[in-house]
């Protein structure tokens, strides 16, 4: 699990290939009843809330860092992936201080459980 929380905070690889400038990493994350795509995105506008409400539809997580927003702007985005994810019964988990973990129905995860036995050495 340690390894994740590394690939969160220190993402080594990026799709760049996106028009919107939007950055987004992808990877495969298990837990009880099988595996979740977790997705991390890091918008740069409100226009892309649709899409990562899209995403938690079809059954991924996504971890969305919206630092070097304009705090408006992030309060809106975290207001519409709040009531996005409430209404298809997920959960939200606040990771950071603009950090913020999104997940489908059925996948829970817990950041303290998350952070527990983490160590920051290699």
């Amino acid at each position: 699990m340690p390894d994740l929380w590394k690939r969160l905070f220190f993402p080594g690889g990026h799709n760049e290939g996106s028009t919107s400038g939007e950055k987004e990493v992808n990877w495969s994350l298990s837990y009880a009843q099988g595996k979740v795509q977790v997705a991390v995105r890091r918008p740069s506008s409100f226009a892309e809330a649709e899409s990562i409400a899209g995403q938690i539809k079809a059954g991924q997580a996504v971890v969305v860092n919206l630092e070097g927003l304009p705090l408006p702007t992030a309060r809106r985005l975290v207001d519409y992936l709040s009531g996005a994810t409430y209404g298809l019964d997920g959960n939200m988990e606040k990771v950071g201080a603009f950090i913020f973990l999104f997940t489908p129905p059925g996948v829970n995860i817990h950041v303290r459980d998350l952070f527990t036995g983490l160590s920051t050495e290699e």
